[in-house]
């Protein structure tokens, strides 16, 4: 009797061990196709994946800020303040979802913002934008297929950061970058752009500095822009505004039709005070003031460029050149968390 209960326990406890080991190898084999897709450049975009609708983005976006107000311990016990914060959610994604641009016709009014080299006019693209503490985040679509995130920095936050300090410190999170490029500015050789790529997914980090006091980040599907390119479709590629007589045409017409279309959304700050904001429908006259504000400052930086350009030309000034900063000895597992990088 006792024998035959001793061979019922053994008999159990292996039946146990294999039901938990298939157990495990099929949770891992379900796992492995989402660890397979996800690269390093693309971990930025969280559950979002390259190729998702602008319905998809916006629920995954809803998902992820309602997960994170359900796991937050302060909102947990206060019932009142959580359902506070839960209608702050719906009411960010409502933003969210009414910022959606169609990139089409002969002006949206971010041609001369600080995303304007990240786009093409009627080229079947589209755009979302999100605002959190730091930064705007820019949603660019495709042929309604996710495609392309610009991250534009608060000016306030990089006031006192230089560009190779935030390469730097974005080389700490992504690896070494794979390419360089220096331009002038303000007469002297700088460092303007740095490239990463994994394969999966590219990254250009861009000194914005002298035309909107910022750095953008932007992060784009690298086999979409190689399908792209080999389709010679053109799509943006960074870059400064555009300058001289184009920023004064678009100028020009961006305030006309801003005055004439009391009907026309127009884009706020290019990059101004990105706390989250819930009110809608302020005064025309307070919309318009920005909009003529944030020209006559892009207009402002063009003249003054080019006024450099010409009094450089009639002196021969020598440009400065700066030595190629080589950023392939850069400790990337050392330090480097005072910014927040994307």
């Amino acid at each position: 009797m006792t024998f035959r209960y001793f061979t019922m326990v053994v008999c159990a406890v292996l039946s146990l061990a294999v039901a938990g080991s298939s157990s495990t190898a099929f949770a891992q084999k379900k796992a492995a196709p989402q660890q397979a897709d996800q690269t390093q450049l693309s971990s930025v975009l969280g559950d979002i994946s390259w190729g998702d609708r602008k319905n998809d983005v916006v629920q995954k976006m809803r998902s992820a800020m309602l997960t994170k107000l359900r796991e937050d311990p302060k909102l947990r016990s206060d019932r009142t303040l959580m359902q506070e914060e839960h209608r702050k959610v719906l009411a960010r994604v409502k933003a969210i979802e009414d910022s959606y641009t169609e990139l089409k016709g002969e002006r949206s009014g971010y041609e001369v913002s600080v995303i304007s080299g990240e786009f093409m006019q009627n080229n079947g693209e589209s755009m979302l934008r999100v605002r959190d503490d730091v930064a705007q985040r820019f949603y660019f679509f495709i042929d309604g297929q996710f495609y392309r995130m610009v991250v534009a920095y608060n000016p306030d936050y990089l006031a006192k950061v230089g560009f190779e300090a935030f390469v730097v410190q974005t080389a700490r999170r992504y690896g070494k970058p794979v390419s360089t490029e220096y331009g002038e500015v303000r007469g002297e050789e700088e460092l303007i752009q740095v490239t990463w790529n994994d394969g999966g997914s590219e990254l250009r980090v861009e000194n914005k500095k002298e035309f909107f006091a910022t750095f953008s980040m932007t992060f784009t599907d690298a086999a979409m822009l190689k399908r792209l390119q080999s389709s010679q479709r053109n799509v943006g590629t960074g870059g400064a505004v555009k300058r001289d007589a184009e920023v004064s045409a678009l100028v020009q017409g961006l305030s006309d039709s801003a005055a004439n279309d009391r009907n026309e959304r127009v884009v706020d700050h290019l990059v101004g005070n990105i706390s989250v904001d819930l009110s809608d429908g302020r005064p025309r006259e307070d919309i318009q003031a920005e909009i003529e504000e944030e020209a006559a400052a892009i207009q402002a930086a063009a003249d003054e460029k080019a006024g450099k350009s010409k009094k450089a030309t009639k002196k021969k000034k020598t440009t400065k050149k700066k030595p190629a900063r080589d950023f392939g000895n850069i400790d990337t597992k050392s330090g480097g968390d005072d910014l927040i990088i994307y």
